[in-house]
């Protein structure tokens, strides 16, 4: 028996469980309540869906260390024992009332003064997570629970944290951290790196704030930070094979923001990790911003509509020049590394719903709609051996109707037979299972065996670093 399976009922060490609260690609927490004493409360239990999960012993050693109200509180850890002798970890935690921080936000209108105030939680507890030695490595919306009826965030998931003498449990060179909310070092860390899989970044302080910024920016925006048009960035180094690191559009010229609430942002999202602050400064600035800032601040935030007056016509003007070929191949690459992530950890769906947005509103798609979050469980990520990137150039061929099934022989254009792990070869072809889809698949996905695969389409050809 599986522990996903396990019915309301269940006894799991001193625990009944009382139902499946909700299941990722690592781990399934219930709801459960103590055998001894159900009067206490409701708690979490979160148990590993591998044997053996390194993580959970992670996870456990480092809440045990930790007891503040914007985390949560470790209640117990142990092993579970199925039928057939294959044992799995849990945890107990707390339960945590509360909705995760985007479907907070869309509750109703929210005011800069009520994100400010979220956002020095986020930091409190970002505080409490250094201050113990430790790194969260995957800080994001979902991992932020808020109580609508107070405000009150607690940051969870700590499947991907990491400590002062902690053992090293994941084997690729980047953190196991969701690819939208990687720090500009993170990633020209890859980049530098991408062909020398044992090169590991070492995170810091700075890249959970950096993920922090990125969670505000698009808690208010709704949005991934936006890579700007122009052609200015940040120069890494005076070596052509080296990234440029793009501007961002900042918050506040999408949405209506207090001043104070888009500088912190714009600070949060800083290129330079020393700029952005530590998590002691910010808890202290953004509470001073929350409890002062004037009558903008309780304004709902919304978006910033165009002026309607008539525009005079604008003689046409000569193209802007091409982009420099750094910059050009780092958004490129950062693109198509950021979409593999998505194929693999089952983001498909939400992919496809994102595509259909932006050929809906007759605009081409920017990148961070090309390449959205993970929204499986990204912890452990890290350990997944990745193909090779899919060439973002390349559009996912649709088909007609839904739950088509898998053809007989590869799609134009897929990846064919030798296919790497994750990617299964079936009929022919290589394809990811999408592990957030069940059938009735959508347009751009297909059904084979009761489950939706999305085909992984061939690089036109590999990106050249000595190309001008």
């Amino acid at each position: 028996m599986h522990p996903s399976t396990l019915p309301p009922g269940s006894i799991v060490g001193s625990w009944r469980l009382l139902g499946l609260a909700s299941q990722g690609s690592f781990g399934a927490v219930f709801r459960a309540e103590s055998t001894t004493a159900p009067e206490s409360g409701p708690v979490a239990l979160k148990f590993a869906l591998q044997p053996g999960d390194p993580r959970f012993a992670l996870e456990a050693a480092f809440l045990s260390r930790m007891k503040h109200p914007n985390l949560p509180l470790l209640r117990d850890s142990g092993e579970w024992h199925s039928p057939s002798g294959t044992t799995y970890s849990f945890l107990v935690m707390d339960w945590e009332e509360g909705l995760p921080l985007y479907s907070w936000a869309r509750l109703r209108p929210r005011s800069s003064r009520e994100v400010l105030r979220v956002l020095a939680q986020g930091a409190r507890a970002l505080q409490a997570i250094h201050s113990a030695g430790g790194l969260h490595r995957d800080v994001k919306g979902d991992h932020f629970l808020v109580r609508p009826e107070d405000g009150h965030a607690v940051l969870v998931d700590f499947g991907s944290c990491t400590f002062r003498g902690a053992p090293v449990i994941t084997r690729n060179s980047g953190p196991p951290s969701t690819p939208e909310y990687l720090s500009p070092q993170s990633l020209v860390h890859q980049w530098r790196f991408r062909r020398d899989p044992t090169a590991r970044y070492e995170p810091s302080v700075a890249d959970d704030v950096y993920a922090l910024g990125v969670t505000a920016y698009r808690l208010v925006t709704e949005r991934y930070p936006l890579i700007a048009d122009d052609d200015s960035g940040t120069d890494e180094g005076q070596d052509d094979s080296l990234p440029i690191i793009p501007k961002l559009v900042p918050a506040d010229v999408l949405v209506q923001l207090s001043p104070e609430l888009a500088l912190w942002i714009r600070q949060l999202l800083s290129v330079e990790p020393s700029a952005r602050g530590t998590p002691a400064e910010l808890v202290r600035g953004l509470e001073r911003s929350a409890n002062t800032e004037g009558a903008k601040a309780d304004k709902p935030i919304g978006p910033i509509r165009a002026h309607s007056a008539p525009r005079k016509a604008i003689p046409q003007q000569k193209p802007p020049p091409p982009m420099p070929s750094r910059a050009l191949r780092w958004k490129v690459w950062f693109g198509a590394t950021a979409l593999t992530l998505v194929l693999v950890a089952g983001g498909g769906g939400l992919l496809h719903a994102q595509m259909e947005q932006s050929s809906s509103s007759g605009q081409p798609p920017t990148l961070m709609q090309q390449f959205p979050t993970v929204h499986a469980e990204t912890s452990g990520l890290g350990e997944l051996e990745l193909p090779e990137p899919l060439n973002p150039s390349e559009p996912m061929p649709p088909h007609e109707g839904i739950n088509a099934p898998i053809p007989d022989g590869p799609l134009q254009g897929q990846r064919t037979p030798p296919c790497r792990k994750p990617l299964v070869e079936i009929n022919g072809g290589c394809w990811s299972l999408v592990g957030n889809e069940t059938p009735p698949c959508s347009d751009i996905t297909y059904e084979w065996r009761k489950q939706c695969y999305l085909p992984f389409m061939a690089p036109s050809r590999p990106l050249n670093t000595r190309e001008k």
